[in-house]
């Protein structure tokens, strides 16, 4: 249902943000999104043999309408050809039923923020392909893989059934990729040194780009490019000035810019105010709590982890310097991504294996989560745009990793969004996110999208958790069943 104003997650309206990235030429492309379709859609001159009407289910469709209740989807190959009522959208000649009664349909959902490749399968193999096809049973149709190396990431997973992968280009500073860092416990004393963390990047099979003065930006856009990535994200020793550099650059070429919130030094309102995108993992605010002079010495990464536990906690999530760097965000259309589930496990990893002295990145975390779902319901009520990205892992056990269904259970349970606004976030808004084609083409059930779709067996406007109630899945109108996608990925 369309909820009052108070209670949707708050954004620019997608057509504005989408012409403000794009262009004018996004409005016909986009024209679906402001209402329901007119008139029936297979009079475009679809085979009979590819046309598919999925019947009888409610319907949502990720554009703010209200749910269709005994709903009609018509897809010819793999685009969405009608979404609508019965009336509206008859089911077409030879086409294929299949029959949704007492089902609710949706658009594939986005996770915004994954980490797919690592050493141990950059030679692709079953555990690869098992992470994969998981995904896709739970629903994810597209990912976007925060970091790695675009180019091996797309030529291994281009023969493995997969969700849709949008690579960024991971670029950062002389001091993520030269020296190392004593790391320390609680009472002072050091427990081990880190390598540089570009170095262990490399180590998991990463190609992270080096960006420092003098260097041209548009080389690192190029280079991002030719490697297959679809935007930029800045990770860690990068100023303003650099910021600024390396947004521009991207813009010209069509790519957008993303961070981590606080790229040490430059602070998440000096990111926002060099035109990025968005920004990843909210506790990061913590940042603004310090002035640029102390940023500038704060830019190793166990600098970040003491310094975010000294600083972030409930009450300084509400500090007028985290507050302006909201607003700023919610002016610029910049978005948020909270990552708040993968915060949510890392403490209760620490707190069952409860070492004798606690480290710095234990401290860090504890005070992260806290500190975090605090600035997420700030930016809620500033009305700052959501998406719904995990910082999800491709090693060790599935139910230690964060998830798109735990992301969206927080930010419903915890955040206080109503399961629909939830749900746009992994879908319409995540589209947007991402943007060039996704945006285009994923995120709602409409005319020209593709036809990546979820069927679940429960109501999530009513508990967001029948997520994990997933009949089938579409992808590009091919229709995948969680059962066998589990059973074929097994060894």
């Amino acid at each position: 249902m369309r909820e009052p104003a108070s209670s949707r997650t708050p954004s620019l309206p997608l057509n504005r943000h989408l012409r403000r990235r794009f262009g004018a030429s996004v409005l016909v492309a986009t024209s679906a999104w402001t209402g329901p379709l007119v008139s029936a859609c297979w009079s475009l001159g679809a085979s009979d043999s590819s046309l598919v009407a999925i019947e009888g289910a409610t319907l949502w469709d990720g554009t703010g309408n209200e749910p269709i209740p005994s709903a009609s989807v018509v897809i010819d190959g793999d685009r969405v050809l009608c979404a609508g009522t019965a009336r509206l959208c008859p089911v077409p000649p030879g086409a294929r039923v299949i029959d949704a009664v007492g089902r609710w349909l949706l658009p594939g959902l986005i996770d915004t923020h994954v980490h797919l490749l690592f050493r141990d399968q950059r030679g692709g193999g079953r555990g690869m392909e098992a992470d994969l096809r998981d995904l896709l049973a739970r629903g994810v149709t597209a990912v976007r893989d925060m970091g790695t190396d675009p180019r091996t990431l797309l030529d291994l997973t281009r023969s493995i059934p997969s969700p849709r992968i949008y690579p960024m280009q991971l670029v950062a500073g002389p001091r993520f990729f030269y020296g190392r860092e004593a790391v320390h416990n609680s009472d002072g004393s050091v427990t081990a040194y880190r390598l540089p963390p570009a170095q262990v990047m490399r180590l998991l099979g990463w190609t992270p780009i080096l960006y420092q003065r003098g260097d041209r930006p548009d080389s690192v856009v190029a280079q991002a490019k030719a490697a297959g990535a679809i935007g930029l994200k800045l990770y860690a020793d990068l100023t303003a000035g650099q910021v600024r550099e390396l947004v521009q650059a991207a813009h010209q070429a069509g790519l957008p810019v993303w961070g981590h919130a606080w790229v040490q030094p430059a602070s998440v309102m000096e990111q926002a105010q060099a035109g990025q995108d968005g920004v990843v993992h909210v506790a990061g605010l913590a940042g603004e709590l310090y002035p640029a002079s102390a940023r500038d010495t704060l830019r190793g990464a166990t600098a970040l982890f003491e310094a975010t536990a000294a600083v972030a906690t409930r009450e300084s999530a509400h500090d007028p310097r985290v507050l302006a760097a909201l607003d700023t965000l919610a002016r610029r259309g910049t978005c948020l991504e909270p990552t708040l589930d993968a915060t949510v496990h890392r403490v209760a990893h620490y707190e069952a294996t409860h070492p004798r002295h606690a480290t710095e990145s234990e401290a860090y975390v504890k005070a992260a989560s806290e500190f975090g779902v605090e600035v997420t319901r700030e930016a809620v009520r500033r009305r700052v745009r959501i998406t719904a990205g995990t910082d999800y892992v491709a090693y060790g056990p599935s139910d230690e990793r964060a998830s798109l269904v735990g992301e969206l259970a927080l930010l419903v349970d915890s955040i206080g969004l109503t399961p629909a606004a939830a749900l746009r976030a992994a879908t319409a808004d995540a589209a947007v996110a991402i943007g060039g084609d996704a945006a285009l083409t994923l995120g709602i059930v409409a005319r020209g999208r593709r036809a990546d779709l979820v069927l679940l067996r429960a109501n999530p406007l009513a508990d967001i958790r029948a997520l994990r109630e997933v009949e089938w899945v579409m992808l590009g109108g091919q229709l995948l069943r969680p059962d066998q996608l589990r059973r074929e990925a097994s060894p």
